[in-house]
C-alpha cells in the first residue's frame, strides 16, 4: 500500500481543496479544534504537537517587538516538526509564524520609511530579501504587512504603516504580499504574507494604542478597507483581525466584517487568524460572557485561527456536543488552515534541513539602497547638502550621531547589532574627520538635559555640524503611544545650544544640518527652521549609517517624498490631504491648493509642517504640459504630463496624481492620492509620461452603501506633493462601476 492510498491527501496529482476535504473527513472535531490552535513557542509542548496544535508564533510576549525575544532556530523547528510529522495520528505538518515585519536578519527600513520611497519595486525586493532569510531559520509565516492607513502620529504603531493614503497602502501592501509570497508560495524560499489589522484599528481613539475607533461606514469602504481588497486581490493568504470593534462588535467576532466583507463580497478564500489573545479579550470588550461564548462567537464570524489564548482547542468540541456551534463550521475552518499548510508545501517539505548559506551581502547593498530611497530632505537653503570634499571636518551631535541598535526601529527580533555602522563611523569610512558629541540619551519623563560642554567641544573648527535627533525604537511600534509628538526631553535644547555655537563664529560660520530619525513624524521646535537642510529618516534599519552617509556627501540621491503629513504642532493631529473640504472652506479648495479647509487656529497656522508627498533631491524638476487624455469608467483615467530635470545633475523625482470629486453624494476629499510614478532623468534631460489611474481608484461609498464611481465632472492635480499642480477638469463617462 501506497503512502498516498492509505492518506489520500498527500497525492500531490489531487487539486489543494480536495485534498484538504480528505484529510478533514479524516479527523476527529478534536483534532479539528486543535488544528485552529496556535501556540506560543515557549509554551508548545511534544503532547500539544502529537494531539494536532496547527501552529506556533515564534514570540512569548503581547508586544515582542519592544521585548528580547529567543532566536528562531531551524533545527529546533525541525525537531518539533518531526513530532508532528512522525509522532502525531495524522502527520499534520507544523506552520511556524513569526513577526518579520522589516527584514529578519538584515534589517531594512521601518515599513513608514520604506513608504516614503514610493518605490514599490523596492519594498517587493526588501519582503523577497527578508523572506529568504527567514524561511532558511524555519519560519513560514510572517504577520506582514500591516495596512492599517494612519492618520494620527501620536499612534505608536504608525511605524508599521505606510502612511496616510489608502492608495499608497495599498499599492505598497500588494508589492509586500508578492515578495513574501513570490508567485509560488510553495516555493521554500516564500513565506506566506498576512495583511494586518482588518478593519480600522490606526483610527484609534487619541492615538492610544489597542483603543476604540469609532468609524463611520463610508470612511470605513474609503480610506480603511481598500488597501485590504487590494492585498486579497493580490493573493495574500491571510488577514489579521483588529482588536478593535468595528460598529460596536470585536473585529475578530464581527461577522458583517469577516464573512460579510471579506469572505462573500470579495471573494477572500485564505485564512483569517485574530491577533494575541483577541478571542478571550472579547470578553473584556463586554460582548463575550464567557471564554466558551468567545469562543464561539469569533468562530461563526470567521476567525480561523486563534493566536496563543487556547480558547478554540479547549471550547469548541464542547460546544459543537451541545448545539451551540455547528461541527461543520469547525470543520471549514480546520479545512482552511489545512489548504493554507497545503499551499505552503508543507506536506511535501516540512523540514528546513540542511538549507544553502543564504549570501546576505546583496540583501545589505539592497537595504543601503533603500535608507536613500527613503531619505526625505526637506530643507536645503543654500544647496547646504551634498557636503563637498573641502567640508572635510565634520561634527556629529546628538543623540543618534553614534547610534546603532536605535537605528534598527521597533519590530526588531533577529537584527545583527554587530554589522551597523553608526552615521559617525560611516562618515569616517568615507574619508571625512568625525568628532561626535552629546551622544546621551535625555528620558521624556525627567528634565531636558543634553551635554552641552561635548557638543561644544564636537563643533570646534568643524566645517559643518550635523545634529542628528529623533527617538529610540521603544518609543514607537506597539503599545508605545505618546500625547505629545515633540521632539524628546533636551533635543530642543540642543539643537538652540548648535545654532548659538554657529553664531558665534561670524568669520566661517559652519554649514548646519539636521538629521531626524525616528519612528513617527515629529513636532520640531521653531529653532529648527535654521538649519540650512532638514533631513528625515524613518528608522532606517541595518545600513542606516551607510545609507544616510551616502546621502550626506552625495553619493546617492535623497529619494525621499514624505508618506504622512508632518504637522506643525501636536494640536492640529488628526491633519491630513485628504481631508473633506467643510461648509467654511477657506477658499474655492480645488483652486487654492495648500488651503486646509476648515483648520483655523488663533495660535498657528492651519497648513501642516511639511506636506504630504513633499521631498526634495539635489536637482531640480519641471512639470509641464499635464493633461487628461481620456477618463471612462471602465477603462479608467489617461492622463499625460512632460517632466524635466531642470538642474546640473541626474537626479529623481516622483510624480503625483491627484483627484478631486466637487459634486458628488457625500462629501469628499479635496483631493485624494490616485497615482505616482518614480522618474529618473539625466540633468537637462526630459520626458513625456503616461500615466493610468483605475476606476476603483475614484470610487467611493455612496448612501446605500455601495462603493462605485459616479459620472461627472472631477478635478485632477500633477505634481510633485498634495498641494502641488494646476487643476485640470475633466468629465467621466458611463460610469456604471461598481467596486
Amino acid at each position: 500500500m501506497t503512502a498516498s492510498s492509505a492518506r489520500p491527501w498527500l497525492d500531490v496529482t489531487l487539486p489543494i481543496h480536495r485534498r484538504a476535504e480528505l484529510l478533514v473527513a479524516a479527523m476527529s472535531i478534536d483534532e479539528c479544534a486543535a488544528q485552529l490552535d496556535q501556540l506560543r513557542i515557549d509554551e508548545i509542548t511534544e503532547d500539544d504537537v502529537r494531539e494536532g496544535v496547527g501552529s506556533a508564533i515564534l514570540a512569548t510576549s503581547a508586544t515582542a517587538g519592544n521585548d528580547a525575544q529567543p532566536a528562531s532556530s531551524a533545527p529546533q523547528l525541525d525537531a518539533l516538526q518531526r513530532v508532528a510529522v512522525e509522532r502525531s495520528r495524522l502527520g499534520i505538518p507544523l506552520v511556524f509564524a513569526r513577526d518579520v515585519i522589516h527584514g529578519h536578519h538584515t534589517i531594512f527600513p521601518i515599513p513608514l520609511g520604506q513608504a516614503a520611497s514610493w518605490d514599490a519595486e523596492l519594498v517587493e525586493a526588501s519582503c523577497r530579501a527578508a523572506a529568504v532569510e527567514a524561511s532558511a531559520d524555519g519560519i513560514r509565516w510572517t504577520f506582514a504587512p500591516m495596512l492599517d492607513v494612519c492618520r494620527d502620529p501620536r499612534w505608536g504603531r504608525v511605524a508599521e504603516s505606510y502612511g496616510e493614503s489608502a492608495h499608497l497602502t495599498g499599492a505598497l501592501g500588494v508589492a509586500a504580499v508578492h515578495g513574501f509570497q513570490t508567485a509560488d508560495l510553495a516555493a521554500p524560499d516564500a513565506i506566506a504574507a498576512c495583511a494586518k489589522h482588518f478593519a480600522g484599528y490606526s483610527a484609534a481613539e487619541g492615538g492610544r494604542d489597542h483603543n476604540t475607533a469609532e468609524i463611520s461606514r463610508p470612511t470605513l469602504e474609503d480610506v480603511y478597507l481598500p488597501p485590504f481588497h487590494a492585498a486579497t486581490l493580490a493573493g495574500c493568504a491571510s488577514v489579521m483581525a483588529a482588536f478593535n470593534t468595528v460598529d460596536g462588535l470585536p473585529a475578530g467576532s464581527n461577522r458583517a466584517l469577516l464573512t460579510g466583507v471579506l469572505r462573500e463580497r470579495w471573494g477572500f478564500d485564505g485564512l483569517v487568524v485574530t491577533d494575541w489573545n483577541a478571542v478571550a479579550e472579547t470578553r473584556d470588550h463586554g460582548t463575550a460572557a464567557d471564554t466558551a461564548d468567545a469562543a464561539a462567537q469569533c468562530l461563526l464570524a470567521g476567525s480561523d485561527v486563534d493566536m496563543v489564548s487556547r480558547l478554540f482547542r479547549a471550547e469548541l468540541p464542547g460546544l459543537v456536543a451541545r448545539g451551540r456551534v455547528a461541527e461543520r463550521a469547525v470543520r471549514e475552518a480546520a479545512a482552511r488552515v489545512l489548504r493554507f499548510k497545503l499551499r505552503l508545501g508543507l506536506f511535501e517539505r516540512p523540514f528546513t534541513g540542511e538549507r544553502p548559506c543564504v549570501q546576505r551581502a546583496p540583501h545589505r547593498a539592497l537595504a543601503r539602497r533603500c535608507v536613500a530611497r527613503g531619505a526625505v530632505l526637506l530643507a536645503n537653503a543654500h544647496e547646504t547638502l551634498p557636503l563637498a570634499a573641502e567640508h572635510n571636518r565634520l561634527a556629529l551631535v546628538g543623540p543618534l550621531a553614534d547610534a546603532k541598535a536605535e537605528l534598527f526601529g521597533t519590530w526588531v527580533l533577529d537584527g545583527i547589532v554587530s554589522e551597523v555602522a553608526s552615521l559617525a563611523q560611516a562618515l569616517e569610512r568615507a574619508g571625512r574627520a568625525v568628532t561626535t558629541g552629546a551622544t546621551s540619551w535625555a528620558d521624556d519623563a525627567k528634565p531636558a538635559q543634553f551635554d552641552g560642554a561635548s557638543a561644544t567641544s564636537a563643533a570646534d573648527g568643524a566645517d559643518a555640524i550635523i545634529v542628528v535627533v529623533g527617538e529610540r525604537p521603544d518609543r514607537s511600534g506597539e503599545a508605545n503611544s505618546v500625547v505629545d509628538p515633540s521632539l524628546p526631553a533636551g533635543q530642543p535644547e540642543l539643537l538652540e545650544h548648535v545654532l548659538e555655537l554657529a553664531r558665534a563664529r561670524a568669520q566661517r560660520p559652519p554649514r548646519l544640518v539636521l538629521v531626524v530619525i525616528a519612528g513617527r513624524p515629529l513636532v520640531l521646535p521653531a529653532c529648527a527652521d535654521a538649519f540650512g537642510a532638514v533631513l528625515w529618516s524613518f528608522h532606517p534599519g541595518s545600513e542606516g549609517g551607510l545609507g544616510l552617509a551616502d546621502v550626506l556627501l552625495g553619493a546617492a540621491e535623497p529619494g525621499g517624498r514624505l508618506p504622512i503629513t508632518i504637522p506643525r504642532h501636536g494640536g492640529q493631529i488628526p491633519i491630513f490631504h485628504d481631508h473633506t473640504p467643510t461648509g467654511r472652506p477657506l477658499g474655492e479648495y480645488h483652486r487654492q491648493p495648500g488651503a486646509h479647509g476648515g483648520r483655523r487656529y488663533l495660535d498657528c497656522a492651519g497648513a501642516p509642517k511639511w506636506r504630504f508627498g513633499e521631498g526634495h533631491g539635489y536637482t531640480a524638476f519641471a512639470l509641464r504640459e499635464a493633461r487628461v487624455l481620456s477618463a471612462h469608467a471602465e477603462a479608467g483615467v489617461r492622463l499625460s504630463c512632460t517632466v524635466a530635470n531642470a538642474g546640473v545633475r541626474a537626479g529623481e523625482t516622483v510624480v503625483q496624481v491627484y483627484v478631486a470629486d466637487p459634486v458628488a453624494e457625500l462629501s469628499q476629499p479635496v483631493r485624494r492620492l490616485v497615482a505616482f510614478m518614480r522618474v529618473s532623468l539625466d540633468a537637462g534631460a526630459s520626458r513625456e509620461l503616461q500615466i493610468g489611474v483605475e476606476a476603483r481608484a475614484l470610487a467611493y461609498c455612496h448612501r446605500d452603501g455601495a462603493r462605485r464611481v459616479d459620472a461627472g465632472q472631477y478635478v485632477a492635480w500633477i505634481g510633485f506633493h498634495s498641494s502641488d499642480g494646476a487643476p485640470i477638469e475633466f468629465e467621466m463617462v458611463d460610469a456604471r462601476v461598481r467596486v
